[in-house]
């Protein structure tokens, strides 16, 4: 993506106005949803993205850092339960 600098104020209701240009690189329109972030001292404004393989990826990546630890052994055992790492390797969720 192309990078682009632009300069605006803030209105006496905290509003600002994205640029036209702005807008129509990133497909920003009417009633279009965006995502504030605070981060260190900079403020990070997205649109927000409803793609179905964007919120599969977000979820996989939720699940390999958050998700509690399966209800599993830790051992192999032959018949009923299988390792952690084992479960987590056969759900994609560990290579």
């Amino acid at each position: 993506m192309v990078s682009k600098l632009a300069k605006v104020k803030i209105d006496r209701f905290g509003r600002i106005l994205i640029p036209k240009e702005l807008r129509d690189i990133l497909g920003i329109r009417e009633n279009t949803e965006l995502e504030i972030e605070v981060k260190d001292e900079k403020i990070l404004i997205k649109p927000v993205d409803y793609s179905l393989e964007k919120k599969v990826k977000e979820l996989v990546d939720y699940l390999k850092n958050n998700a509690p630890k399966p209800f599993v052994s830790t051992e192999e055992v032959e018949d009923k339960w299988y390792s952690a790492e084992y479960s987590l390797k056969k759900i994609g969720l560990k290579e």
